[in-house]
């Protein structure tokens, strides 16, 4: 895949992602509304699946060193077959320790000319966030044993609104950094339920740099 069809394959899961959080607002409100188990469990798959969209979306940019790390693996080594967001991150990690989208705010122009984008400080979700989340929804995707320990609904639901503003935080407006031997620079993404065209600017780097 060239870079064009790479950046359209990132786009086309971010905006996936974006699809299946306003899916989560929708069956969370008919939760409220209702009490309904079933539409808990239907907000928390879709949560669920817009972190694998998510992690889906971070192999793009880094496809050919995911696919090399994933050919010397021991049991299955078809990266195709590949579901399980935080293994994803995991794995992605050890090719480009920079690859998490890092948000930012609306660039402004200095007196240089150049355009600056500044770092969010907080409110987004992290990746350590990620994997621990990605491990709790996890628990909800299998009926109960009855035998079992509470899995803890009540302290999810408070906290679910807060997570799909911290995913939209993290991803309406972000870059991801990326090392390969075709392109040293960085992606910047814009997407989200507000813009009509999810649409990336590419900022290219002169060999080695730094992500401060």
């Amino acid at each position: 895949m060239g870079e064009v069809e790479l950046q359209q394959t990132y786009l086309r899961k971010i905006s996936e992602t974006f699809e299946r959080l306003t899916a989560c607002t929708s069956f969370f409100s008919e939760l409220k509304r209702t009490s309904n188990i079933y539409a808990f469990e239907a907000t928390v798959l879709q949560l669920r699946k817009a972190l694998e969209c998510m992690a889906f979306a971070s192999i793009a940019p880094n496809k050919m060193a995911y696919e090399k790390l994933r050919s010397k693996s021991d049991g299955t080594v078809d990266y195709r077959k590949d579901y399980n967001a935080k293994k994803i991150i995991q794995l992605l990690s050890k090719v480009n320790n920079d690859f998490y989208p890092v948000p930012v705010l609306p660039a402004t122009k200095k007196k240089s000319g150049e355009w600056h984008f500044d770092r969010k400080k907080d409110g987004y979700l992290t990746k350590k966030q990620f994997e621990s989340l990605y491990d709790r929804l996890g628990k909800f995707l299998h009926a109960d044993n009855p035998w079992g320990n509470d899995k803890g609904v009540q302290n999810l639901v408070r906290e679910l609104p807060g997570i799909i503003d911290q995913l939209h935080a993290l991803l309406a407006l972000h870059f991801t950094v990326i090392r390969t031997p075709e392109f040293n620079g960085v992606w910047v993404i814009e997407a989200g339920p507000t813009t009509r065209i999810p649409r990336v600017v590419c900022g290219k780097a002169n060999g080695e740099f730094v992500v401060q």
